[in-house]
């Protein structure tokens, strides 16, 4: 009897689970680290827009806006401020202005 070269049915299968734990390991820590990557571009984008706004307070006696509307027009979607457009949230929500706390919010993450 002629004996083939190849793999028992046994190695393949040994195969198949390894790489299935290590799938298991390896896909949660790169989708992690997206969220990780979303969230940082996120806190760069209020800091930018708490400097806009900072900016226009110097300009404008200190006053801040009175409303978010105000702040969307005057500061975020002002070219004076961001040249090379506004700032867009990576998880596609709106940044809004509180004017009751001068804060710059987005989405929770």
């Amino acid at each position: 009897m002629k004996m083939t070269k190849g793999f028992t049915l046994v190695e393949v299968l040994l195969v198949v689970l390894i790489l299935a734990v290590l799938a298991s390991i390896v896909i949660p820590r790169i989708a992690s680290s997206a969220g990780d990557a979303k969230d940082a571009k996120c806190d760069v984008n209020i800091a930018n827009l708490r400097s806009a706004l900072e900016r226009y307070a110097v300009a404008n006696s200190g006053d801040y806006p009175a409303s978010d509307a105000d702040f969307q027009s005057d500061i975020v979607n002002n070219s004076a401020y961001f040249p090379h457009g506004a700032p867009v949230c990576p998880y596609g929500d709106a940044y809004v202005f509180v004017p009751a706390t001068d804060t710059i919010t987005s989405h929770s993450h």
